[in-house]
């Protein structure tokens, strides 16, 4: 029966695929076992998908992998070393040929993947796609031929090889080995697509996308990969009205130009300029031209290269923007020449300012939410005084780490009544003793990795229990090496009694007296043992005083007594010496000259 069976039924890569004429053929001539067995096993393996349900080897291909997800079904054949297109099952979704050797898509490649949604080719090498390709995908939403070597001629890349894709929302063409401009006759077909991402370059009139862009009338993400733009203008993105993101992160720019750039995107939203290579001279230009645009987000990370003051004055250009985020991180910004820095816009929500050299800023935020200005340099400045102006402000999240900071101004968070969460990590504090009363709604303080040894002050003790019943307040001071003396038992006694308003309390650390290093994971039996230790020594203390005062006393007493007669002729010597009589001195002229002596005891004599 085994035999039989074997006959019957064959295996092809794991995939179980009965032979229905073997089966028939010997339906007369088998048992009835034979056939209840054959109806079983064709009811079971017709569940069976041509897509293994599990990330496994792909029955079709040895070199790819294939599994299910959210009923979507992946091939991967990535890294495999392929240099043309293998058949792949019809139920593919989701395709990803990406790092092989493709140098040519013939036509009709993919002519059977007609519920394909997903299609990536990137970091192959492509110089030519014929102009059939892509018969078949009408499904396609997302292509990306990232990293080839096409160029846009008729021989490499036709016009028409796009058309087929009348579904595609997202093309990502960036960075091929020749830099062109993409022609728009090549996509003006993709009347839904939505997400751009093409090399870029534009002449010395500012054009970098003709008439023929302006049938994307769905195009709202604009992404450069290699970019060299020798002008931005208002002719740069004039047939695009529709964008609202442009990234141009990493462009080499020679100059902004006069006029609109962006005022004509009516639903602009994002700006990406960081890593571009422009003059700042050039960039007031720009920063003009934020008088007449709508905008929501400004990315200008490691944009400015060769000036040490932040571009302050764009704050007053945004504020009828509508502007709610604006990152200046990783630049060479020292300050401002005066330390003031203008009004910041009162829309503008998140403020980025990190990993620049800044040792002084003064801002007028009122409206502002979230401030970054970690791993600067402002811990002198916070010594004296503030990062803000005078007044009650709506800031919830402050990031302070990595500047320096070796103690605090007392008022230095006045007016900080709406902060949540404050870092101050990564700094040099030995003891934190500002003023915090007002940070009612503070719910995490971080002041891990610093030097604190313990809280000197306990009205900062008493302020933070109280926040934290209503706040569930949790305090980060990992990374610190904390003191285990009788001069910090209060300190100690006091996290004991708060535990759980500390981050992760067990893993803290405390030296005692001899230098010992003990962890705060029997934190109770560290304070008994603090509590027995400075109870001894109090005793001892006083014993001690009281010994040295009565024995001062008895000595002073002794020597008082022996020399008292001493001590009392200097004393009368001192008082003759400042309280002798002295002469009236008049200017009168007397005729006579008398002395008159007496005794009280004969004075009835007159």
């Amino acid at each position: 029966m085994l035999v039989l069976l074997e006959n019957s039924v064959r295996f092809k890569r794991n995939k179980y695929i009965v032979n229905l004429d073997t089966c028939h053929s010997n339906f007369y001539e088998q048992n009835m076992v034979l056939v209840i067995l054959c109806a079983l096993l064709l009811t079971t393996l017709s569940r069976c998908e041509t897509i293994d349900q599990n990330n496994t080897v792909c029955s079709f291909n040895s070199k790819c992998r294939c599994w299910t997800d959210q009923d979507l079904r992946h091939v991967d054949c990535s890294n495999a070393n392929m240099t043309d297109i293998p058949n792949f099952p019809p139920k593919t979704d989701i395709l990803n040929i990406n790092s092989n050797y493709i140098e040519v898509l013939q036509n009709n490649s993919f002519e059977n993947l007609t519920k394909l949604l997903e299609l990536d080719l990137s970091h192959n090498r492509l110089i030519r796609i014929e102009s059939n390709a892509f018969i078949g995908l009408g499904k396609l939403q997302k292509l990306s031929l990232e990293a080839n070597r096409l160029n846009y001629t008729k021989e490499s890349f036709d016009t028409t090889v796009l058309n087929p894709l009348i579904s595609l929302l997202v093309l990502n063409i960036k960075h091929q080995e020749i830099l062109n401009i993409l022609p728009g006759k090549m996509i003006r077909k993709l009347h839904y697509l939505r997400n751009l991402e093409t090399d870029l370059v534009s002449s010395t009139e500012g054009v970098a996308f003709g008439k023929e862009f302006s049938s994307l009338a769905h195009l709202t993400l604009l992404k450069a990969g290699t970019c060299k733009l020798e002008m931005v203008n208002n002719n740069t993105f004039i047939y695009l009205p529709n964008l609202e993101i442009i990234h141009l992160s990493g462009c080499t720019l020679s100059q902004f130009g006069k006029g609109c750039i962006f005022c004509h995107l009516k639903n602009f939203k994002y700006l990406d300029i960081s890593k571009i290579v422009c003059d700042f001279t050039s960039f007031k230009f720009l920063a003009l031209d934020f008088k007449e645009t709508r905008i929501k987000k400004i990315n200008m990370s490691e944009t400015f290269y060769n000036t040490a003051y932040p571009p302050f004055h764009m704050f007053d250009y945004l504020k009828n923007s509508g502007i709610t985020e604006i990152y200046m991180n990783k630049n060479v910004f020292v300050g401002t020449h005066t330390g003031a820095t203008g009004n910041i816009p009162s829309t503008l929500k998140t403020l980025d300012f990190s990993e620049n050299f800044l040792t002084l800023v003064l801002f007028q935020m009122r409206d502002l939410l979230t401030l970054n200005l970690r791993q600067n340099q402002l811990g002198k400045m916070l010594e004296k005084g503030g990062y803000k102006t005078p007044g009650p402000i709506a800031l919830q999240n402050v990031d302070l780490s990595q500047n320096g900071i070796h103690t605090l101004l007392f008022q230095v968070f006045d007016g900080h009544r709406n902060v949540q969460t404050m870092n101050l990590s990564n700094n040099a504090l030995t003891d934190f003793t500002p003023d915090i009363s007002e940070m009612v709604k503070l719910r995490f303080l971080d002041l891990s990795k610093n030097k604190i040894k313990k809280f000197s002050k306990v009205m900062t003790m008493q302020n933070i229990s109280r926040i934290a019943k209503k706040t569930n307040l949790k305090i980060d001071l990992s990374k610190n090496i904390l003191e285990c003396s009788c001069a910090s038992f209060t300190f100690i006694q006091w996290m004991h009694e708060n535990q759980d308003s500390f981050y992760d309390i067990l893993s803290y650390k405390c030296k005692t007296e001899n230098g010992t290093i003990m962890v705060l994971n029997r934190l109770q039996h560290i304070v008994s043992m603090l509590k027995k230790e400075c109870e001894t020594y109090t005793v001892l203390i006083i014993c001690i005083s009281v010994a040295i005062i009565t024995s001062l006393l008895i000595l002073s007493g002794g020597l008082l007594y022996r020399y008292r007669w001493r001590l009392r002729y200097v004393y009368y010597m001192t008082r003759n010496r400042y309280k002798r009589y002295k002469q009236i001195v008049e200017n009168n002229v007397y005729k006579y000259n008398a002395f008159i002596s007496y005794a009280d005891e004969e004075s009835a004599f007159c």
